[in-house]
């Protein structure tokens, strides 16, 4: 469910905003019957030829319609799950080509399932991952941080009649019980894990794989940015926070009445007291001389150069076994993750439930 809810994250922030509301369509006109899907006539194999055809062409209108016709043939089920493996292989590389993703993953989805850990299965598992990955790299353009590092132009506020950029999340997404747009941080941050997941497929069918290698790398560097980022908006809360603290008044007891004040100043004592006599000193004893303040010691650039983060070594690559020690660990803090949020939703039931 949160998969197919971020891959319509991904469609919609692919698709250009409306400027102007949608005409109403009266309600007494009946919405438009969908067409039937007639079974393809040819094999199969035929119907693959076609479909490889047609993308090449870019005629994705077509190619969608042949492989909704392939599925429907009465007899697909009864071939062999190598046959019916390639065809949903070939089905899912069009409707990635068409950036038609929730239909692409869906489809690589099955044929995983047919081919298991076979040549096909890998390419189907890497595949499905780098459509998500591909997405996530979009949604992360979103972010404000982002575009204003890149140098791009800021996003347009979405007119009221327009199109969000993004949907709404499901329960227990991204978005506010207030009906809030989500933030585009948090949407690029479940996407990447959804990528991770599906990219962790194919790693466990094939952890020599480069490219599988190289984009899980990738989304290990893209949660890390957004956990700095994170890190920097809860910063600037902070200081924000203080300067208001700052100049509100009321947070400060010296400003409301000077006159209530317990401070004191020494200097003005002595001046209402003239018999008062200022702190003694002791006096320096023979042949002492007074200890001057040495300065702090400074580390030589060299040191000072070394005690920062080495950031090459951050971009290293990792061994396969690092590697897999990664992937199962986060897949452990992901399965407890999603536990502790269960539990907290059968809290929320529990808790507005009424007792009649």
């Amino acid at each position: 469910m949160m998969l197919e809810w971020l891959l319509l994250s991904i469609a919609v922030a692919q698709a250009p905003s409306v400027a102007t509301a949608a005409p109403q369509v009266s309600s007494q006109v009946a919405p438009p019957a969908e067409p039937r899907i007639e079974p393809y006539a040819g094999t199969l194999r035929e119907g693959r030829i076609e479909l490889a055809q047609l993308s090449k062409l870019e005629r994705h209108g077509d190619a969608a319609r042949v492989a909704a016709s392939l599925v429907a043939k009465p007899e697909f089920e009864q071939h062999s799950e190598s046959e019916r493996a390639e065809t949903l292989f070939a089905i899912g590389v069009v409707h990635g080509r068409a950036r038609q993703l929730p239909e692409a993953v869906e489809s690589f989805h099955r044929a995983l399932g047919l081919a298991g850990s076979s040549e096909l299965g890998r390419d189907a598992a890497y595949n499905s991952g780098t459509y998500v990955l591909q997405g996530a790299e979009e949604l992360r353009l979103q972010i404000p941080e982002i575009r204003e590092k890149l140098k791009l132009p800021p996003l347009s506020a979405p007119s009221p009649q327009g199109a969000p950029s993004v949907p709404s999340a499901p329960h227990g997404g991204a978005a506010g019980a207030s009906g809030e747009q989500p933030d585009p941080l948090a949407v690029a941050r479940e996407a990447y894990l959804a990528a991770r997941s599906e990219l962790a497929s194919a790693w466990r069918i094939d952890s020599g794989d480069p490219d599988t290698r190289a984009n899980l790398e990738l989304v290990q560097r893209r949660l890390k940015e957004l956990q700095e980022l994170e890190k920097q908006r809860e910063q600037q809360q902070q200081d924000q926070q203080q300067k208001q603290d700052q100049k509100d008044p009321k947070q400060d007891p010296s400003q409301q009445d000077p006159s209530k004040s317990d401070s004191k100043d020494p200097q003005q004592d002595q001046q209402k007291d003239p018999d008062s006599k200022p702190d003694e000193q002791p006096e320096p004893k023979e042949n002492e001389q007074p200890q001057e303040q040495q300065p702090e010691e400074q580390k030589p650039p060299a040191e000072q150069k070394d005690a920062q983060p080495d950031k090459a070594r951050e971009e290293m690559l990792m061994t396969p076994e690092e590697m897999q020690r990664l992937l199962d660990q986060m897949q452990k803090i992901d399965e407890q993750a999603r536990e502790v949020q269960a539990m907290l939703r059968e809290r929320r039931k529990q808790a507005v439930k009424k007792d009649w």
